[in-house]
């Protein structure tokens, strides 16, 4: 494609969203992984505390940030959202989400919505990804290996792809997970729901690729998710979100497990607002990554041309 044919598209892109935006209301819904300061972070997941509290202390002057129930109200009824609204989001289930971005949401009086993923709660594990890191980039210094496997273990069943780290970290002496990285333990989670800016959803039991997995493996690893969660909690979970969340990242079978389990509002991770039009089962979010409030804000308004 010629530069002055992508250039036209890129802008037909533009004009098309802010129509949809102007017709449908639209949504930021932000994706955060964890807020704490880290010496290593290859993925990206960390957010400084004082980043995150700038990100926050903005948003709750210039956006309309909306509670769980606001949000599930508009896009389950087909409402439009309120102008500028954004909604908060966490995946996984680190401690830290209780430990530092708790504290920060409650100052702020914003809640998020937090998607856990339960195999390694209550454990000195680290989730698998971490562990990787730990094994391949700290200990064996091997980054091309380290960026390599990354896409094989993302699309293995949990079983064979723990058993097989287990087995490098043996073989290395790289045994035991990092405190700075561990889940939420059974206590911290319940501690965690039980605030008025938190409420807490599913995202699967291992965080593996859900489309990589047969219809059974995928049934498997959501309803290990959500009943694990409902006994720990008492509460009914109808929240999801999806590993990874591209759209390489589920598929049919995963919609249909989901809507099987009564699951009403599912995250995807695919940067795109969310509005009246959007379907409750694969809506769009955006990532938030470790930014001055000075970039968050360039990136957010972004969002919305």
């Amino acid at each position: 494609m010629s530069p002055v044919k992508s250039k036209i598209k890129s802008k037909l892109r533009k004009g098309v969203k802010r129509i949809k935006t102007v017709l449908h209301g639209s949504c930021a819904v932000l994706l955060y992984h964890r807020v704490t300061t880290l010496e290593s972070d290859p993925q990206l997941l960390s957010v400084s505390p004082a980043n995150f509290n700038a990100q926050l202390k903005w948003l709750k002057e210039e956006y309309n940030v909306l509670t769980v129930e606001q949000f599930s109200h508009c896009l389950l009824n087909k409402k439009r959202f309120p102008k500028n609204s954004v909604l908060i989001t966490f995946d996984d289930g680190y401690a830290d989400n209780l430990l530092e971005a708790l504290p920060v949401l409650e100052k702020h009086k914003i809640q998020a919505l937090f998607y856990i993923a339960t195999a390694t709660l209550n454990t000195s594990n680290e989730y698998w990804w971490d562990a990787v890191e730990r094994i391949l980039l700290l200990t064996k210094k091997d980054e091309k290996k380290y960026r390599e496997l990354l896409p094989t273990l993302r699309s293995m069943n949990a079983k064979d792809r723990d058993k097989l780290i287990l087995q490098w970290a043996q073989e290395l002496g790289s045994t035991g997970g990092r405190e700075t990285h561990r889940a939420l333990t059974f206590y911290e989670l319940k501690k965690l729901s039980k605030s008025p800016s938190a409420v807490v959803g599913a995202h699967t039991h291992g965080h593996p690729s859900l489309a990589a997995l047969s219809y059974s493996e995928q049934m498997d690893e959501i309803n290990t998710s959500v009943s694990t969660l409902e006994g720990l909690l008492a509460k009914q979970i109808t929240h999801f979100s999806f590993p990874f969340g591209t759209a390489n990242d589920f598929n049919s079978n995963t919609i249909k497990v989901c809507k099987e389990l009564g699951l009403k509002l599912v995250a995807a991770n695919i940067a795109d607002l969310a509005n009246k039009k959007s379907n409750p089962l694969c809506f769009p979010r955006f990532i938030v990554r470790d930014w001055k409030v000075d970039e968050f804000e360039k990136n957010l308004q972004g969002f919305f041309k």
